[in-house]
């Protein structure tokens, strides 16, 4: 825990105090997994000697990151059937944007999504939830607080069921009359003037503002009636009631909570006194009523929360029930005694200070929501250094098994399986994983898993020159998105062979999409199942998104497409050029000439062929596909040559058949399992982890390749279910 919280200053030392309340007040120095008890007045003292190890935190930290881009998590090496010996560790991993938005979403059925506004999160391995990398600083710790002070404002808002009305006599006390003189039951406001009344509206929100009126009708126009609130105008009306019939004329306002003056006015007097015609405005009432559109019901979130009623239960009593239902949630484990004492403390001393329970309860959440607990996923080492591995208890399996599959906080029905001490059990775990991948929350697995192995996430942020490629819309891109979606979700979400990643021959398109490809017979903006025999494309390698992705504005790029099939297809990733290397950037070939010429005079230099002679072979086998993904047999006035050659020697003349000889691979089976491995765990895989990989790999061959079997394997293995601490 120092390691993240060393960066705090004075100025945000406010949330941590709130937050070490519940934490017990400071965590052991000698680790960032090791939690010792204390009390909420240690506050200080654990700030203190976090700062002093700042520059100690700070160097670590960025020591990760640099492992983390040099190695790009990847190892190789034979294990000559070495035994399984060391589960490895994991830094601890704070909840990155996502997890934190969806943590949040189903622990308090909320719609906002507060981690939209904290700094996007550092990316490492191919993925955002890399444990060495997400780092916390004070701005972020400062957000965390603002976060749950709304969060919990709003989660423990009273309902309002019923709209208040206050309705105002036009000639009572509680108006102010400008001009005129009552007339019965109503006020004549008899020449240009305004009848105004102040309302305190206690909640922000519409409102509806009415008002019951007539007017005596004289010369060429009817009587103007003018509404306002605060002094600015909100309705007009050409008032064409009479004594015999007033109308009630209305307007609905957007106010905030707070006093507002609203008024009536008459704009348009006119009199005659030959004629004796006169014109004037007869005011009968004001009436303002609201919030409208009230949900007519209890607020959903608040009820969720207030598990018993502090005025029959008793208010210290129902108080814990409360923190203890809401905190195994929102902390992925029970709250022990001493922790519930501590947040009870906010109650009582909100009540002392002649607030009420609700106050300190607000209090006590809001510092549940700001504890290291939750905003960071805790697994703790009995013996922080030591390399002796150990079992993961079940909450800390859960969590580790919820954020992997859904992204976010385990359910109540896993963390009762935590508590009743079953998740440990293999069969028992397996059978979750089957109901968790079949939960619509694993949804998430397409969104984060797949959405930055294959850069779905990317499609919105890639940009092409609109006056080449006219076809390049904002519902082009989103088609593109969609169906790169649906057709990663088939193999999350059933049992199909993850090997037709790449070979399928079907896909989903809507009407645009189906033109880009050159598909007749799909119509409107829906996706539907469509078949590829016949057309040159198959799998996720050949769809127009992650080749819009893998492309410059203007034309393609072979480099770009060769080095993502080495490193997510393959996993073979090339070294980095020498810091020293001056590197030309490549300009588009000249007229008639093709990518292939620029590139064989790039790879000239000896320096360069060394990466590039890997490289180059598979981004021409996508040649065929211009840089918004449609299919071309001629670039720049040159017939497209998509010959090229796996790295295992295989050639291939276009995409097509190099994806059948990708799929052959061994080291594209390898590939799925170690991609799967690192963001399962959420860190590295290495030399250590090549025994367990190997496990995973044979499991995941004998099972044709589903996707379900290569969880169950990972999530049932030592490396996922244990692990081990580290000596300084």
């Amino acid at each position: 825990m120092v390691a993240y919280f060393a960066r705090i200053t004075p100025g945000t030392r406010h949330a941590l105090a709130v937050a070490l309340a519940l934490s017990g007040g400071c965590y052991n120095g000698g680790s960032e997994e090791s939690a010792t008890d204390g009390s909420a007045t240690d506050s200080a003292s654990a700030s203190a000697s976090a700062s002093a190890s700042a520059s100690a935190s700070a160097s670590a930290s960025a020591s990760a990151t640099a492992t983390a881009t040099d190695t790009a998590g990847e190892t190789d090496g034979d294990t000559d059937g070495e035994p399984l010996i060391d589960p490895g560790r994991i830094t601890l991993h704070r909840l990155n944007r996502v997890e934190y938005n969806n943590t949040v979403r189903d622990l308090l059925w909320t719609t906002q999504t507060p981690a939209d506004d904290f700094a996007a999160d550092d990316v490492s391995y191919g993925f955002d939830n890399i444990a060495d990398v997400l780092s916390l600083s004070p701005l972020q710790a400062e957000l965390y607080e603002r976060a749950a002070e709304a969060l919990i404002d709003e989660a423990m808002a009273i309902a309002i069921l019923e709209p208040t009305i206050w309705k105002r006599e036009a000639e009572g006390m509680e108006c102010t009359q400008s001009v005129g003189g009552a007339a019965g039951e109503f006020w004549n406001i008899y020449s240009n003037g305004e009848v105004t009344t102040n309302i305190q509206i206690e909640t922000e929100g519409d409102y509806l503002f009415e008002v019951r009126a007539y007017g005596q009708q004289a010369g060429d126009e009817l009587p103007h009636m003018v509404l306002a609130m605060d002094g600015m105008t909100v309705a007009e009306f050409d008032v064409d009631a009479i004594n015999t019939g007033p109308k009630v004329y209305n307007v609905q306002v957007p106010a905030a909570a707070g006093n507002h003056i609203f008024g009536v006015s008459f704009t348009n007097d006119y009199y005659d006194p030959d004629l004796m015609k006169d014109r004037n405005l007869l005011v009968d009432w004001l009436q303002v009523s609201g919030p409208v559109d009230l949900p007519g019901e209890p607020n959903q979130q608040r009820e969720r929360i207030m598990v018993c009623d502090p005025v029959m239960d008793g208010e210290d009593t129902c108080g814990r029930k409360i923190l203890e239902t809401f905190g195994r949630r929102a902390l992925r484990r029970p709250l022990t005694e001493a922790e519930v004492d501590r947040l009870m403390v906010f109650i009582t001393d909100a009540k002392a200070q002649g607030a009420s329970f609700d106050d300190g309860l607000k209090l006590a959440l809001r510092a549940i929501l700001v504890s290291p607990y939750f905003i960071f996923r805790v697994e703790l080492d009995g013996d922080p250094k030591s390399l002796n591995p150990h079992l993961l208890d079940d909450f800390e399996l859960a969590t580790r098994l919820s954020y992997f599959l859904w992204s976010t906080m385990p359910d109540d029905e896993l963390l009762d399986v935590a508590a009743a001490g079953e998740l440990s059990d293999p069969v028992v775990l397996e059978e979750q994983v089957l109901r968790m991948l079949d939960d619509p929350k694993s949804q998430a697995l397409v969104d984060n898993f797949a959405g930055q192995w294959f850069l779905i996430r990317a499609i919105k942020d890639a940009f092409h020159d609109e006056q080449k490629f006219p076809a390049w819309t904002d519902s082009l891109r989103s088609a593109m998105v969609t169906e790169m979606e649906l057709f990663t979700g088939t193999f999350f979400a059933g049992d199909r062979n993850m090997l037709e990643l790449i070979t399928a021959k079907e896909t989903y398109v809507n009407e645009i999409l189906a033109a880009h490809y050159g598909i007749d017979g799909v119509q409107g903006d829906a996706h539907v199942e469509v078949s590829l025999d016949g057309i040159p494309r198959q799998g996720i390698l050949t769809q127009a998104g992650l080749l819009s992705v893998l492309a410059h504005a203007d034309h393609t790029s072979v480099v770009k497409r060769g080095k993502f099939l080495m490193e997510n297809v393959l996993c073979m990733i090339p070294p980095p050029p020498p810091e020293d290397l001056d590197i030309p950037p490549l300009e588009p070939p000249p007229p008639g000439s093709t990518q292939r010429e620029v590139l064989e005079k790039h790879r000239e230099n000896p320096v360069c062929a060394g990466c590039h002679n890997l490289m180059d072979p598979l981004g021409f086998g996508l040649e065929h596909y211009d840089a918004i993904g449609t299919y071309r047999t001629m670039d720049n006035g040159a017939p497209v040559d998509a010959s090229g050659t796996i790295p295992s020697g295989g050639a291939f003349t276009n995409a097509l058949e190099m994806s059948d000889l990708l799929a052959g691979e061994a080291d594209f089976v390898e590939c799925m399992a170690r991609k799967t491995m690192i963001y399962g765990l959420g860190r590295a895989v290495t030399i250590g982890d090549l025994p367990y990989l190997d496990e995973i790999v044979a499991d995941f061959d004998a099972a044709d390749h589903h996707f379900k079997d290569l969880v169950i394997s990972l999530v049932t293995s030592d490396i996922f279910r244990m692990r081990r601490g580290e000596p300084d």
